[in-house]
Parts: C-alpha cells; sequence; structure tokens
C-alpha cells in the first residue's frame, strides 16, 4: 500500500479503532505507541490495537502531521483554534503522568516511527516520507485558504488567508528547527534509536516548510 493511499483510506479508520478502545478518545500516549510492555489499563488497551496495525510507520507518519497542523494552528491562531476544533477533531499526543493532559512534541512520533523500520527500509521511508511531506505541506495550505473559511465562515478575505498560512508555516518551522526538536524518547522509551534517519526525514520537511514561507505570497 502507498502511502497517501493508506493516508486516504485507511489512517482514519486505524485512528478510529484505537480511539473507541479508549477511556479517553481524545488523547493518544506514546507510551501506546512502543514497541514494549506498557502499563496495564487504558495504555495497554490501544496498544494492543496498534500492535495489530498493518502499517505502523504510516500511521506514524500520518499521526505526526496530523498532530504538527493541530497543535500549530493552536498556538499560532489561538483565535481560530474552537473553530477548528469544531470540524477538525485529531487526538492530541500526549505522554504519561503528568505529561497525560498536555501535548508533547509530534517529531517524537517519527522517532516511534524508527523503531518501526528496519536498516532495509531506510530509503523506503525516505521516499514515504518525502510523498507526505509535499502533499501535506499544499494541504495545510489549501485547507486554511479554501476549505476552512467556507466550513467556518472566517478568514473571508485572501489578506486573512495569507497572513494565517504564514503564521502556521513560522510555527511550524520553529517547532521542526533542529534546536526544539527531540532526539530521544526518553523517559518513555530508553533503548537506543536511529536518529540519523530520523533527522534525514525531518531535514526534508524543514526545507519544504522553509521554502514554502519563502514563497508565502503565493501559497
Amino acid at each position: 500500500m502507498g502511502a497517501l493511499e493508506y493516508y486516504r483510506c485507511t489512517f482514519s479508520g486505524d485512528l478510529a479503532k484505537m480511539q473507541s478502545i479508549s477511556t479517553d478518545r481524545d488523547r493518544i500516549s506514546v507510551i501506546s505507541l512502543l514497541p514494549s510492555e506498557r502499563p496495564s489499563g487504558n495504555l495497554s488497551e490501544v496498544g494492543t490495537v496498534f500492535d495489530k496495525c498493518a502499517h505502523k510507520r504510516l500511521f506514524l507518519f500520518s499521526f505526526f502531521f496530523s498532530a504538527l497542523f493541530d497543535q500549530a494552528i493552536h498556538s499560532s491562531l489561538k483565535e481560530e483554534h474552537q473553530y477548528f476544533d469544531s470540524i477538525v477533531q485529531y487526538p492530541k499526543f500526549c505522554g504519561i503522568l503528568e505529561t497525560y493532559h498536555h501535548n508533547i512534541h509530534p517529531a517524537l512520533l517519527l522517532l516511534v516511527a524508527t523503531l518501526y523500520t528496519t536498516i532495509n527500509e531506510n530509503d523506503e521511508s525516505l521516499e514515504e516520507f518525502r510523498e507526505y511531506s509535499d502533499f501535506f505541506i499544499n494541504d495545510y495550505c489549501t485547507f486554511l485558504r479554501e476549505q476552512y473559511p467556507k466550513l467556518t465562515g472566517r478568514l473571508q478575505t485572501d489578506e486573512e488567508q495569507k497572513a494565517a498560512v504564514r503564521r502556521v508555516l513560522n510555527e511550524m518551522s520553529s517547532a521542526i528547527a533542529i534546536v526544539f526538536t527531540p532526539n530521544s524518547l526518553k523517559p518513555y522509551y530508553n533503548q537506543r534509536i536511529s536518529n540519523e534517519l530520523y533527522e534525514r526525514w525531518l531535514s526534508h520537511f524543514r526545507n519544504l516548510v522553509n521554502k514554502k514561507i519563502d514563497n508565502s505570497d503565493s501559497p
């Protein structure tokens, strides 16, 4: 199954299965997505569903791009977040204990994805991530310029739409800057991960976001 085919046809179903088993449909913890022993209760039940997911890496990629957009909207367009939430009901990506009720950095999903990628799949995973990056960077802009105004009655002028796109992209650019991205899964997971692969994925998307910002007058 191709990356975009998975996102368009399967991702929402896999996500819904995890939400349906959870006592808190609004959150998915990183603990439930790790290939390790999990605590009992809700996190374990969601993890059991994820274990059965046939395309774990593609799920994690899809969730990354969804969570990144969600968090960028909430932090850079606070005046829009209640309207955004009413039409796009993404579960929040969270941690455990004190971080369970707070968003955590979406890039942790990519670190988790490296755990489901063998050395022989490195090139394949990079191609998948590039395909997702190219798609989502344009999808974000199209959503804010076309779909969101129609669905909410907000951002009705071209100037408002361009400003919203610039603010969201700038927020993403800051979030995925090298200095701000996590470089390990600690304290959630202590085994070694492939930071080189993780950085190759992020580097491609980082470059695309920055190029889009440079051309933000015509997103």
